[in-house]
């Protein structure tokens, strides 16, 4: 099955490269072809059978990027799309932070099949592995 991977750092790409670099062997390594997918290029991510939205908090509480719904409202049609949400542990509110991208996700029609709290690069991994990818 084919996989789209999508980080969306709170600031630079280097706070979540290690999470999406295992992520995707985890994805890998279960048989799924992933494809890593700039936040910032205006990719379509509809064509992929799963989609993982990896993220974090902008600060020590619960808001998230702005860019999130900026990515998704230009990622091509996402309704009935299944998903997993992934949030790299930050501050004090990480459960609320991913509700939150959970809620942000599903806005957008997608159905969101789990949700991850990663704080090291070796839970992304098990976390990939562990995730329920199953086709529409």
């Amino acid at each position: 099955m084919r996989v789209a991977l999508v980080g969306i750092p709170a600031g630079d790409m280097e706070s979540i490269q290690t999470h999406l670099r295992n992520l995707a062997k985890g994805f890998e390594s279960s048989g799924h072809m992933v494809d890593i997918i700039d936040h910032r290029s205006e990719a379509r991510i509809s064509g992929h059978d799963f989609v993982a939205i990896l993220s974090e908090p902008t600060g020590l509480g619960a808001k998230l990027p702005a860019r999130i719904s900026e990515f998704l409202a230009n990622a091509g049609t996402l309704t009935g799309k299944r998903s997993m949400a992934i949030l790299r542990k930050k501050g004090f509110m990480s459960g609320k932070s991913l509700a939150k991208l959970m809620a942000m996700l599903e806005a957008e029609g997608m159905v969101v099949t789990c949700g991850e709290i990663v704080a090291k690069p070796e839970e992304s991994l098990a976390a990939a592995r562990g995730a329920p990818v199953v086709r529409n």
